[in-house]
């Protein structure tokens, strides 16, 4: 009997391991996150928007990823332009 508790808890515990590697794994996958692009040709402000407030430029620094995590966590349809 104890050795079946044991067993069932290290299982339970691999799995809640490889959850955790996996979602660890695809947290920032811009493939998962962004599938969609939203203009093939944008007009010269939306180049600023996207230059300023967009996916690469918030992945760039330490602050902008907390910005992306924060988005992802409360549940937003667009993380970022």
């Amino acid at each position: 009997m104890l050795q079946g508790l044991i067993q069932r808890t290290c299982l339970v515990a691999f799995n809640t391991a490889q959850t955790i590697l996996v979602r660890q794994k695809h947290a920032f996958d811009r493939a998962v996150l962004k599938p969609k692009v939203r203009c093939h040709f944008p007009k010269p402000r939306e180049v600023k928007r996207i230059n300023v407030h967009g996916w690469d430029t918030r992945m760039s620094t330490p602050e902008g990823r907390r910005v992306l995590m924060r988005r992802i966590l409360k549940g937003r349809h667009n993380i970022s332009h």
